[in-house]
This record gives structure tokens, C-alpha cells and sequence, in this order.
């Protein structure tokens, strides 16, 4: 196996726009931009519901990688994951590479500039166990004055078909895909899901216990499979008055698989 290290070259990002922020109780070092796309606790949940039961679930991509939450929090927790991830925007695939050498995960992690829409794209169909994706919540609306944050959050060139289309084109016969997304948005993964993946698991993500609807859904199928729908009870993240359950907070600060995956 080549070493990626020896693959990463680290474009130049302004150090006065860059924070240094900690997951997983400071077991991931985190680079990302002081104003626009800043990772948020979905993608930690996502990467805490990979599982590895044998060799055959050891090849992860990470489709829409921004500066590599989720990949590294997976490579940090599962010591046998080979993760790669796809980042379109420039300054976050920057700083995507710079997280992957920083943490000491250039082996195991590997960064692709590119676009999904892009048939150059260097990857090769059904060639990963795993894939899992924070796609773009917001089809449309107002549009964030910022820009790197509105094409992380809103749906560009490639909607959330697009992304569901990718993610089963990249994951082999029986492999899983797995997305975090807006849980008022269900309906339209689990119908652009049907017929292509079964063995399907729903995870909602409740803000608080006495919330009307979940914030959040995970989602998690496997590709040529006919089993049934699984509802879970999911997570509740935060207590009355705004703060971390104390499961949620010790979750978040360790490197430890979400209950219920």
C-alpha cells in the first residue's frame, strides 16, 4: 500500500481565517474556516454509526467531506478503516489535508478534490463497503451571504438525488450507505432509496425529549437488499434548558459508537 501521505499535497489557506477546534475529547484535531462551513455535531453522530464487523466493511468514502469531520472521527475510533473522502470546495479541501497530516492519519485517510458530477472524479464504482454523507440540507430559499457556507448547506448542481445516486453507484453489492440529513426530508430519501437498497435502519436525532419531530435522521441501508425498515428510537441531544444530555456529552467527547449501531 502506497502511503497517502506521499499523495497529499496541502493547498496555502490564510492562518487569521483558520480556528483550532478539538472532537472527541481533543483525539481529533480540527482545522476549519473562522467564518463559513464550521462542522456540527451531525457529522460526529454519522461517523459514530460506522460499524466494522469483518474486512469486507474496512473501505469507507466520505462523499461531501468539507475538512474531514466525519472521516477522521471514524479513522480515529475504528483502527482498521481505510477512509477516503470528496470535497468540491477549494478552502475546505485545503483544510481537509491539513486535518489528515495533523492528526497523524495520512495512512488511513485519503483527501480527492472533485466534483461528484464529474466522470474524471479518480474513483471506481462499488469499489467501497461503505459510504457515508452530510449531503446539502436546503434544496433552496435565501442563500447565506457567505459563500463557502451555502454551497456546503444548499443544494447546488447535484441535489439530493444526485448524492443518494452517487453514494449507491460507489458502494459494492451488499455495502452500506449511510446519511445524516433533515428529518422532514425522509420521505424523499427513503423513496430514492426504495427498490435500490434495503436492510434500512431510521435514527431520529431529537433536539429535545418534548420536541414535536426530530431535527435530524440517520439513515442507513444496505445496496441490493430486501429486508424490511427498522425505526429506532434514536438520540435525544439536549435537556430543558439547552444543554448536553449527559449520554449525548460523552458521546461527543469520545471516540465510542452511537447506541443502537
Amino acid at each position: 500500500m502506497v502511503n497517502a501521505a506521499t499523495r497529499i499535497e496541502v493547498p496555502h489557506f490564510p492562518e487569521e481565517r483558520i480556528s483550532h477546534d478539538f472532537l472527541l475529547g481533543g483525539s481529533v484535531v480540527l482545522k476549519q474556516p473562522v467564518d463559513g462551513y464550521r462542522a456540527a455535531v451531525d457529522a460526529v453522530l454519522l461517523a459514530a454509526s460506522v460499524s466494522i464487523n469483518s474486512r469486507r466493511d474496512e473501505k469507507i468514502l466520505d462523499v461531501g467531506a468539507a475538512v474531514g469531520t466525519a472521516g477522521l472521527c471514524v479513522a480515529r475510533r475504528l483502527e482498521t478503516a481505510k477512509v477516503t473522502g470528496v470535497e468540491l470546495q477549494d478552502d475546505l479541501y485545503a483544510l481537509f489535508c491539513r486535518n489528515v497530516m495533523e492528526n497523524d492519519l495520512a495512512v488511513r485517510v485519503t483527501p480527492i478534490h472533485g466534483d461528484i458530477n464529474d466522470g474524471r472524479l479518480p474513483l471506481v464504482a462499488e469499489s467501497f463497503d461503505q459510504v457515508i454523507s452530510n449531503p446539502p440540507y436546503y434544496a433552496g430559499g435565501t442563500r447565506p451571504s457567505n459563500e463557502s457556507r451555502a454551497k456546503a448547506h444548499q443544494e447546488g448542481t447535484a441535489d439530493l438525488k444526485d448524492w443518494i445516486a452517487f453514494c449507491l453507484k460507489m458502494v459494492r453489492q451488499k455495502g452500506r450507505i449511510t446519511l445524516v440529513h433533515r428529518a422532514d426530508h425522509l420521505d424523499r430519501i427513503i423513496g430514492l432509496l426504495h427498490g435500490r437498497a434495503g436492510d434500512m435502519t431510521v435514527y431520529p436525532i431529537w433536539s429535545k425529549a418534548d420536541a414535536d419531530a426530530p431535527l435530524r435522521v440517520i439513515v442507513s441501508a444496505r445496496k441490493g437488499v430486501a429486508s424490511p425498515l427498522t425505526m429506532r428510537r434514536g438520540i435525544v441531544l439536549h435537556d430543558e434548558g439547552g444543554a448536553y444530555l449527559p449520554q449525548t456529552d460523552t458521546l461527543l467527547r469520545n471516540p465510542m459508537a452511537l447506541p443502537g449501531f
